[in-house]
């Protein structure tokens, strides 16, 4: 015969055991730890921007990370930085884009030994509009021992206006053979 009082003692132990696992479970753990800015999808170049906010006590040590992103996955971090965060103030840094390659990256946040966690994925590198919107071919600098009048001699001067003055000549060319072709076109259409 179970009693009513042993039968509500276990049922209670059982829910309070299984709380205590859920809430020490690392699912929950990293839903304290959030990135809210930049949005997944979000076009960045230069200086960016990551805000978030964090659960808990006290002060925690956040690294931020820029990890390259390929077919949905996360790569090793190629650019991060450290600052604090508290569950008040939540965090703000400011990671260095300029020092990566153009493309697709997740940003990482892990605080508290790695026991929280987020990532914010998609989020698009784009520094040509800081490079002038084109950027030319690199040719290897000599080693430093070579001296400063190597180094000279292997980097070529401003090419800016070299290139605008042929690429306008080329586009003046380009519209003098449209015109050209117009009125042949159009004479040989006139003709009876």
């Amino acid at each position: 015969m179970l009693r009513p009082r042993a039968v509500l003692l276990s049922l209670t132990s059982a829910v309070l055991s299984t709380s205590l696992v859920l809430a020490a479970s690392p699912v929950l753990a990293a839903n304290s730890l959030r990135i809210t800015t930049p949005l997944a999808g979000s076009i960045v170049s230069g200086e960016l921007y990551v805000a978030g906010s964090i659960a808990g006590d006290g002060e925690h040590e956040l690294t931020l990370a820029l990890s390259p992103q390929k077919l949905g996955e996360c790569g090793p971090a190629v650019a991060q930085t450290t600052t604090t965060a508290s569950a008040v103030d939540g965090f703000e840094a400011l990671v260095d884009t300029t020092v990566v390659a153009d493309g697709t990256y997740c940003i990482v946040a892990v605080a508290d030994r790695g026991r929280l966690s987020d990532v914010q994925s998609d989020i698009t590198v784009s520094n040509a509009i800081l490079r002038g919107g084109m950027q030319l071919p690199t040719l290897s600098l000599p080693e430093p021992t070579d001296g400063p009048a190597a180094i000279d001699a292997a980097v070529p001067a401003d090419l800016g206006p070299f290139l605008a003055a042929i690429a306008f000549g080329l586009a003046g060319l380009l519209g003098l053979g449209v015109v050209v072709f117009g009125i042949v076109s159009s004479r040989r259409s006139v003709r009876p």
